[in-house]
């Protein structure tokens, strides 16, 4: 099996799974609207970090250890949502989530007494909203304007209806990232968001891989040749080139976790490296399991 996978002989049959996979992909639409319901109504809220929601920010010098990270980030008086470390210096910086003036005297006080330091010398620090309701909007502004290119190229190079598909496959991966986001309780950083609109373009690069296929198909078939048989062994071929696409994207980002998190560097790291990960995955499930179902629809066979 490997083997014929490596090779891109694999025989699965796409159209009769077809049914299937287009099941698995409403079953999705519903937990998706679900998750968005339960969002909006209150019962589970995304983690959203200082720079979305305000909060304050302690910076110190001072001799530490993991440990003592551990119980600033478990503290019963207010929540320390992260930290940050800078290279080659003894600082630290706890960013809390936004409270009252006293619950913020009690953390600061908290802190001067755990790292044995002075409060004057205690950078502390309000923050704003108002940075990551910037980057949001830009990066709507920026999607709307990519999303429109995409569907003018897509409509010129193949037709409109290919074009409809991609899109799909584009909100697909979106929400899903959400989803295993808000389920997960991961913070969601002005990072994320650039990620996020990263992986767009990684999704629709399988999904234009598929479609050149395809085209490749037509051209070598005529309309009424153009069996099942045929675009079975295209989507096949397809298969395995988008696998092992997703292989080389993630093995590098898997590195860069694994610094992030085993090597004490910035989180910053983690931020932008998860939705990537995220991304990539559902970039190579969406065109296996997204893109073809509908294809496979609207693509007319002997």
């Amino acid at each position: 099996m490997f083997s014929k996978l490596f090779l891109g002989t694999t025989e699965v049959n796409f159209y009769k799974l077809g049914n299937r996979f287009m099941k698995i992909f409403l079953i999705e639409i519903v937990i998706f609207i679900s998750m968005i319901v339960l969002s909006i109504s209150g019962y589970r809220d995304l983690n959203l970090s200082v720079d979305f929601t305000g909060g304050t920010t302690y910076q110190l010098s001072t001799n530490y250890t993991q440990d003592d990270i551990s119980d600033v980030l478990n503290n019963t008086i207010l929540k320390v949502s992260r930290y940050q470390t800078f290279e080659n210096s003894n600082s630290i910086l706890f960013r809390a989530v936004e409270s009252t003036q006293e619950r913020e005297t009690e953390l600061l006080n908290y802190l001067s007494n755990k790292f044995d330091v002075s409060k004057d010398d205690i950078e502390f620090q309000r923050v704003g909203p108002t940075f990551g309701a910037e980057i949001t909007s830009k990066g709507l502004r920026a999607l709307i304007i990519f999303l429109s290119i995409i569907v003018i190229l897509i409509s010129i190079r193949y037709e409109f209806k290919f074009a409809v598909i991609a899109l799909i496959a584009l909100f697909h991966d979106l929400f899903l990232s959400y989803t295993v986001y808000e389920l997960l309780g991961l913070e969601i950083t002005p990072s994320t968001i650039i990620a996020l609109l990263t992986i767009l373009g990684y999704s629709l690069y399988d999904t234009v891989i598929l479609f050149d296929k395809l085209k490749d198909s037509q051209k070598l078939f005529k309309r009424n040749q153009l069996t099942t048989e045929v675009l079975n062994k295209t989507f096949n071929e397809v298969l395995m080139r988008s696998i092992n696409t997703s292989l080389t994207s993630a093995f590098p980002i898997i590195s860069i976790l694994f610094i992030g998190n085993y090597l004490g560097i910035d989180g910053s790291l983690s931020d932008f490296a998860i939705p990537l990960l995220i991304g990539i995955l559902s970039g190579t499930y969406s065109s296996i399991f997204v893109t073809v179902p509908f294809l496979s629809k609207i693509i007319k066979t002997n």
